[in-house]
């Protein structure tokens, strides 16, 4: 079975006092700066700068600069996840539910780059309280209850271990932040090729069936 527990949705508003419109805006100059120079070497002058404010008055929408660091992560990871789920969810068959999980995934990661990579990179920097609120073994969770399913419909080899299965897949799948740049492969193609690599090499006869 599928893991049915969904991600609380996000609120999006500023945790503070400020209510000018300007908290998404915050956010994607500090995910830019985070993916750029790294969370420890940016400081909230770097981000005041470009937000075009004193930096005290970054203090109207946060305390800390871990503030703004969870922010920007908590969006992505929490997006991110219902992403997967939702194709984890499909009215198919679970091999198509699998790939579909892949391509969903791989698209999501491009798509969202910079979130993507300040997720990926600096999650480590964040408290361990912070860090618990944001389980990313969820994301293994739903790939693996995925992976069980289609071993039950007898389409994958029965040697395989879920588990580490779907850690395989998001390892292949999220190192894609390390290398990914605009260029001649489109996104379509570099998600449809890793969920064909992926899915694939699962199954006991190699390919689409039929």
């Amino acid at each position: 079975m599928v893991n049915r527990r969904r991600a609380p949705r996000v609120d999006t508003s500023p945790p503070f006092r400020a209510d000018d419109g300007r908290w998404q805006e915050l956010l994607d100059i500090a995910a830019v700066i985070f993916a750029r120079k790294g969370y420890k070497s940016t400081t909230l002058q770097d981000i005041a700068d470009e937000f075009g404010v004193l930096k005290g008055s970054l203090y109207h929408y946060i305390r800390s600069k871990d503030d703004l660091l969870f922010e920007v992560i908590r969006s992505v990871y929490s997006e991110g996840l219902e992403n997967v789920r939702s194709h984890a969810e499909a009215e198919s068959d679970p091999v198509e539910r699998l790939r579909s999980v892949v391509r969903g995934h791989i698209r999501y990661l491009i798509d969202n780059l910079v979130q993507t990579t300040v997720l990926l990179h600096e999650f480590d920097q964040l408290s361990d309280e912070r860090r618990a609120e944001m389980p990313i073994r969820d994301y293994q969770t739903i790939v693996a209850d995925l992976i069980s399913a289609a071993k039950d419909d007898a389409r994958l080899k029965p040697d395989l271990d879920p588990q580490l299965a779907a850690l395989a897949v998001l390892g292949a799948a999220n190192w894609i932040y390390r290398w990914y740049r605009p260029g001649a492969r489109s996104p379509e193609e570099i998600a449809d090729q890793y969920a064909d690599l992926l899915v694939d090499g699962m199954l006991i006869c190699e390919g689409r069936p039929g």
